[in-house]
């Protein structure tokens, strides 16, 4: 099993991830901003941080 089938079974099923922890993935590279949208419904926008 990919670490893409985990997050989506963990934020789908079991609630155990939040959008935000799949953020944190993205950035990572761990999963794409595509897989992220196929998991959440949601488009994968980066936050921006300023200063």
């Amino acid at each position: 099993m990919m670490f893409f089938d985990l997050f989506k079974l963990f934020y789908q099923q079991w609630h155990t991830m939040t959008a935000a922890d799949l953020k944190v993935q993205v950035s990572n590279k761990v999963i794409t901003a595509d897989q992220f949208k196929e998991i959440t419904g949601d488009d994968y926008v980066a936050q921006t941080t300023t200063e």
